[in-house]
């Protein structure tokens, strides 16, 4: 059989389906594995495991990470700053707003269960220079970002940190008007992703794409990438992710033989599998659902379609690819973040799997839920830089001097200050109802290479702006 391969990029979270999870109960309630060191214990008297002492007067660590969580260094919080929005003596009001899972899967689905489990976590130690987290959940609905935003406005919270919406440019200038900041766990949008007092742990500006993928694939199917095929369903996210691939890709090296915008829901894709077969496609890109790239890959089975490669992305990390059986056996996936399945060698993903564990939802850890855990991280760090210096201002200040973000080795490296991304791989492939990493080869790494990120030249829209900006 042919290798199939997939990679497309986070931002592609847009379409509607879960990062999957690849652990069982009994995996999440140990955090997921033991390897990485022996764990502490925060305030509150719990065990964490990925959390490791530091030598001297250093204070633990979660995963290569200083914890930016614990008490006042003068043993009680500061004054509270004239005007500032929820801020007490005691506490830090945030709020999170995602798509909640329900009877549609969601591709945000376990980040305001990952907000929570931060929010736990920190307070355990203490909070944030002694102030506890307070957490308002906010459901946007899958098309109602706006009204979650405006809700946001007026509910007295300090900042918004760890969403993420498949919408989020409805409420893109809405957030920004009424003065709040934000650390988003992602962007689905370039009105959210390039907007001024917003700052995401792996950020995906429009006009900047990691070519890591096409990079790998150029190298090892050199043949495949000059008779590509794009696809991409019938909605402008996803229309705007695939000219974005096309324009990087082909600066890469690819040509592509045949493009096609399809209906976001299909009964079948027949046409289109036996049309790539006529015009001798050997790669394939995919901009869907999970659901739809099961149709696809059986479809193209059926119609005797075998391309060299397939390409997908982030949001098929998930169990129901599984589905398409024999026809999804080879295909390879890329991640932003450490896969589960290299728990043991990533204390950072331990303290996540545990903490989330401790929520007790039901409800699997997604890859998302990861990047709200380091969106957390990096609010906390921030926060804690200005010590009673809390504002609005100075936090978004210290947001934008941190200039190398890994969330203690939950990702690739990024620069959230300068709102660029970890140029950065990993490949999963699917063999046999599993994903089994295969690129590159150690767990717990990524093929990095600032190289890889590449200026576009399209016009792919601009960012909610302050006024005067």
């Amino acid at each position: 059989m042919k290798t199939r391969v997939a990679a497309l990029v986070c931002a592609l979270a847009l379409v509607a389906t879960a990062c999957g999870s690849r652990l069982s109960d009994d995996e999440l309630a140990t955090g997921g594995g033991t390897g990485g060191g022996s764990a502490t214990e925060t305030a509150s008297g719990s065990s964490n495991a990925g959390i490791t002492q530091g030598e001297g007067d250093d204070g633990p660590k979660v995963g290569t990470l200083p914890v930016p969580c614990g008490e006042a260094p003068d043993g009680e919080p500061g004054a509270v700053p004239d005007g500032v929005d929820g801020v007490s003596q005691d506490a830090i009001k945030i709020a999170v707003i995602s798509d909640r899972a329900g009877q549609i899967k969601v591709p945000t689905a376990s980040i305001e269960e990952s907000m929570q489990a931060f929010v736990d976590w920190c307070n355990g130690f203490g909070g944030i220079n002694g102030r506890k987290l307070e957490l308002t959940k906010i459901d946007s609905k899958l098309f109602a970002h706006l009204e979650a935003t405006k809700e946001a406005c007026s509910a007295g919270v300090f900042a918004i940190v760890g969403s993420g919406s498949v919408s989020d440019n409805q409420g893109a200038q809405a957030m920004v008007d009424c003065g709040l900041i934000e650390v988003a766990a992602y962007a689905a949008t370039t009105a959210k992703a390039d907007s001024d007092n917003v700052i995401q742990p792996l950020p995906n500006p429009s006009g900047i794409f990691n070519t890591a993928p096409a990079v790998y694939m150029v190298k090892n199917h050199p043949d495949a990438v000059k008779k590509a095929a794009l696809i991409w369903g019938g909605i402008d996210t996803a229309a705007s992710q695939a000219k974005r691939i096309k324009e990087a890709y082909e600066a890469s090296g690819f040509t592509f033989v045949y493009e096609k915008e399809t209906e976001v829901i299909q009964e079948s894709y027949a046409s289109e599998a036996k049309a790539m077969k006529d015009a001798g496609v050997e790669y394939v890109n995919f901009v869907n659902t999970t659901a739809e790239a099961v149709k696809l890959m059986r479809d193209m089975a059926t119609q005797g379609t075998d391309p060299e490669v397939m390409e997908f992305g982030q949001q098929y990390y998930d169990p129901q690819m599984f589905t398409a059986g024999a026809a999804a056996d080879g295909a390879y996936i890329q991640l932003n973040t450490v896969p589960f399945e290299d728990k043991d060698s990533s204390p950072a993903l331990q303290a996540y799997l545990e903490a989330y564990s401790a929520v007790g939802s039901n409800i699997e850890p997604t890859s998302l839920g990861v990047q709200s855990w380091s969106a957390g991280l990096l609010f906390a760090t921030a926060v804690k830089s200005v010590g009673d210096d809390l504002t609005r201002e100075n936090v978004m200040k210290a947001l934008k001097d941190i200039h190398e973000w890994d969330g203690g080795g939950l990702h690739g490296t990024s620069d959230p200050g300068n709102n660029r991304g970890a140029p950065c791989l990993i490949f999963t492939q699917i063999q046999d109802d599993a994903f089994v990493r295969v690129y590159p080869d150690e767990p717990a790494t990524f093929d990095c290479n600032k190289d890889y990120a590449l200026e576009l030249s399209g016009d792919y829209g601009e960012g909610a702006k302050l006024k005067g900006n």
